[in-house]
């Protein structure tokens, strides 16, 4: 089985941090385990051992709530693991913050970081994942190459809940809206229904509706456009008996594309309507 390695990080495999991670001869460490190229074993730290999957699912960290509790997602993909033990005394404290300093040094974002009687750190570089996790003198690595979500497949009520349940999210591509205008056109009454469908078997849900657009135009206009087609789905989705307190609205605009705006199939990704489940405070 190959090692996963994601071809965008070429360039980024030789910069990690020098003095903060130490390439060691391999001694005595699990025969056929491999160091990481992107994040090499630490001093005083060798493998013990690893594991490789085809096909693994993971709920990791991304960031932290308002209250300091983590948020996760779900991600599905190749993994890579090694587990690295370390000299007596190395703490998941001293652990948590090398590997973030080394990360960051390569070019890949730390989303996440925690430090407590264990440790975490979640990075990412496009679809590919760094996770690290600490306890006593032990941390685990795992290389993550995530296979996207395919989103425009799901059309029926029980797929929109089970996108948000895993993901958090999930975007409505079967909603459509007029070039440049906020009437939502017929056709979109099914997705609707569905929506509506989903949020009845879980009346516990709050969910907030954003708008999205391409980046064709003005960045005020189609923030502007965004807000109203947004606005628009809340307004049919109360019609169709969903309770207004339990729906907000936002405009996004171009801000925050999925595919490229330089393609016409890019564009039409990035035109969409997304659903957030949030708390009631948000």
């Amino acid at each position: 089985m190959r090692l996963i390695c994601n071809p965008l990080l070429g360039l980024l495999l030789a910069g990690t941090a020098e003095g903060l991670i130490a390439q060691q001869k391999p001694g005595a460490e699990t025969a056929g385990c491999v160091d990481s190229k992107v994040l090499p074993k630490l001093l005083n730290c060798w493998i013990d051992t690893c594991e490789r999957k085809e096909s693994d699912q993971r709920t990791v960290p991304v960031r932290e709530g308002e209250k300091g509790e983590p948020v996760t997602a779900a991600i599905d993909g190749k993994s890579r693991s090694i587990m690295y033990e370390c000299n007596d005394g190395t703490t998941p404290a001293s652990i948590v913050q090398q590997t973030a300093a080394a990360l960051s040094a390569a070019g890949i974002p730390v989303l996440y970081q925690f430090t407590g009687m264990e440790g975490a750190v979640t990075a990412r570089k496009d679809d590919f994942w760094v996770l690290v996790e600490a306890a006593s003198h032990y941390y685990t690595l795992t290389e993550f190459l995530a296979a996207p979500p395919d989103f425009e497949s799901i059309i029926d009520a029980a797929g929109f809940s089970d996108a948000i349940e895993r993901y958090g999210h999930v975007p409505l591509y079967g909603i459509k809206f007029p070039a440049g205008r906020a009437e939502l056109t017929p056709d979109s009454n099914t997705i609707l229904t569905e929506v509506a469908t989903m949020l009845e078997a879980h009346p516990d849900w709050h969910i907030r509706v954003e708008g999205h657009t391409d980046n064709t135009g003005t960045k005020l206009a189609n923030q502007t456009l965004s807000a109203r087609r947004a606005a628009a789905v809340v307004t049919a989705l109360v019609a169709l008996g969903v309770k207004r307190t339990r729906l907000d609205w936002s405009g996004i605009g171009d801000a925050r594309p999925v595919g490229p705006n330089a393609t016409e199939d890019g564009r039409a990704k990035n035109r969409r309507i997304e659903l957030v489940k949030i708390t009631a405070q948000q």
